[in-house]
This record gives structure tokens, C-alpha cells and sequence, in this order.
């Protein structure tokens, strides 16, 4: 009887390890999914999402043109020039994950005021552009660096650029100076310093630590790209570029301490500014349009000095 009972218990442990596994395997897979594939938001979203909160501006009233630029491997990047008439200076906007090139638009009238061209564009996987995969900073960067080339090309190659990211949008931005390009400075906001510890810190805050090489192994296999080589802090090294750091000092999803450790990696001129009651990529609404456009003019005067 005992063996029976014995037996019965062996086979119930290995069923439930089975079953346990399994489980692990589908919410990895399905992880590794929804990270490969953002939830996107359509341009009248992100458009409403502005005007409800009160930073969308008044880009109507511009002259835009849109056109399409080739990236990493000819994937298609929808873009817009936002024109400011006279000025030879330039700034391509980087946008958050699952957002687009319309949740770049609130940062248009600060440099359209700064005397700035801007472009705004939609990165892979986004908007308006084919579904595919987001590698959240690491393959971005690569299409910047494409866009980039294509802006010298496009308006000349006495232009002064430079670049200004949000979250992903701020990672890709640093990301691409490992590639030495020719941008006269990065405005930096809320980005992360590397991929594999933000998701980890979050999978661990839901108690879900342990699936991240799971699903980092999934994303491997299945979509070909892996977490470990997304991290701007390591591809911004020792950049001579000048880089104005802006952070919430309320982020708790990419929290402060990402561009503090980013700043003292990097080897040019720096600043840091940490704004009060501003949560995740909340650093615009919470200071309002002036209050963050006399950051970036001082950062900018500051460097042409």
C-alpha cells in the first residue's frame, strides 16, 4: 500500500512541476511578447491625450510636411519637418514606447521658439509605421542613426542638429552617440540606463523576478533580439557630446537614479535637472512650456559658449 501511495505522490510532484513549467513557459512567452510588440497608440490618440492635458501646443499652426526615411535593414520611419523659416539649425524629437511621433509634439514649440527645424518621427514598431519589432532603445538607435544621415543629406551638411528623446525615446537618443554621429547636443528626458535592469527591477516589484531570463531567452529564440544589449549607459561612454539630463523627481518607473549614473558615464558636458512633482515623463506638464524651455536655452546658450 505504501508503495502505492508512494508512487501516487511521485506522480503528483512531477505532474505539478509539468504543469508548473509549462506555465512559466506560456507567461514568458507572453512577456517577451508584449515587449516585442508595443501596445501602440494611434496619432489622434496621443494628439487627444496632449490637448487634454494642455501641452500640445499649437502645431496647426506650423508648416509640416511629412515624408518617409529608410532605417536599420530599409525599415520605413514616417517622419514630419516641422519648419521654422530662416534657421539652419535642426532637432530630431524621439518619442516614448507605445507612443509616436504626435507624443514628441510637445516639445515643438519650445525649440520652433529656440529658433530650431524639428523633426518628429515615429520609431519602429509605432505609429504609423508597419508592425514590427521594438527592441526598446538598441535597434531604434540604428534607424536614428539612419535619420540622422538622411537629415544632413536632406538639408544640407552645414545644418546644426541635434536630438531630444522621452523614455525610450531619451535611451535611443544617447544610445546612437556610440556610433560617433555628428549632433551638437542630446536633451535627455527620464530615459533608462539599461533595459534588462529596468525590466527586472519591475518584474521583481510584481513578483515576477525569476521569469526575466525566461523571457529574455524567449525574445532570443522567438524574435531575435535580446534585452542584454539595449543599455545607453554603456554605448554613451566617454561621448564628448554635450547632454542635458531631465528627470521627475516623482518617476517611479524610471526612476532618478538612471540619469544620475548616466551622467557620470558620460565624458562631455553635462547637466542634471530633476523636477519637482513630475512622475514619468511628466517633466513638460509639470513645469509647463516655459518653465521647460528655459532649461533648454540655458543648457543651449551654455554650450555655445
Amino acid at each position: 500500500m505504501w508503495k502505492i501511495v508512494g508512487k501516487f505522490i511521485m506522480m503528483t510532484l512531477i505532474s505539478l512541476i509539468i504543469i508548473g513549467a509549462v506555465i512559466m513557459f506560456a507567461a514568458s512567452l507572453f512577456l517577451a511578447k508584449q515587449l516585442s510588440f508595443a501596445t501602440r497608440n494611434t496619432l489622434e490618440q496621443e494628439r487627444r491625450w496632449a490637448k487634454r492635458n494642455g501641452i500640445w501646443g499649437n502645431l496647426e499652426e506650423y508648416t509640416v510636411s511629412e515624408y518617409t526615411v529608410e532605417g536599420k535593414d530599409g525599415y520605413i520611419l514616417h517622419c514630419e519637418l516641422v519648419k521654422n523659416d530662416e534657421t539652419d539649425k535642426y532637432v530630431i524629437i524621439s518619442h516614448g514606447y507605445t507612443s509616436n511621433r504626435y507624443g514628441a509634439a510637445k516639445y515643438v514649440p519650445i525649440y520652433i521658439d529656440l529658433g530650431y527645424n524639428c523633426i518628429i518621427y515615429d520609431l519602429r514598431g509605432h505609429g504609423e509605421n508597419e508592425e514590427s519589432i521594438c527592441t526598446i532603445g538598441n535597434y531604434e538607435s540604428q534607424d536614428l542613426l539612419k535619420l540622422i544621415d538622411d537629415t544632413y543629406e536632406r538639408y544640407g551638411q552645414d545644418i546644426y542638429l541635434g536630438l531630444h528623446g522621452e523614455s525610450m525615446g531619451s535611451s535611443t537618443s544617447l544610445s546612437v552617440l556610440a556610433e560617433k554621429p555628428d549632433v551638437k547636443f542630446v536633451v535627455a528626458d527620464c530615459g533608462f540606463a539599461d533595459l534588462y535592469e529596468l525590466i527586472g527591477t519591475g518584474f521583481k516589484a510584481k513578483h515576477v523576478g525569476f521569469l526575466e531570463p525566461l523571457v529574455n531567452f524567449d525574445m532570443e529564440i522567438f524574435y531575435g533580439w535580446s534585452m542584454k544589449d539595449t543599455h545607453a549607459i554603456k554605448n554613451m561612454e566617454g561621448t564628448e557630446v554635450p547632454i542635458c539630463f531631465i528627470h521627475g523627481k516623482d518617476d517611479t518607473f524610471i526612476t532618478p537614479d538612471n540619469s544620475e549614473r548616466m551622467q557620470q558615464a558620460a565624458g562631455g558636458y553635462t547637466e542634471l535637472h530633476l523636477v519637482n512633482n513630475a512622475g514619468h515623463a511628466m517633466s513638460r506638464a509639470s513645469l509647463g512650456q516655459a518653465g521647460y524651455e528655459e532649461i533648454v536655452r540655458n543648457f543651449l546658450d551654455k554650450i555655445k559658449e
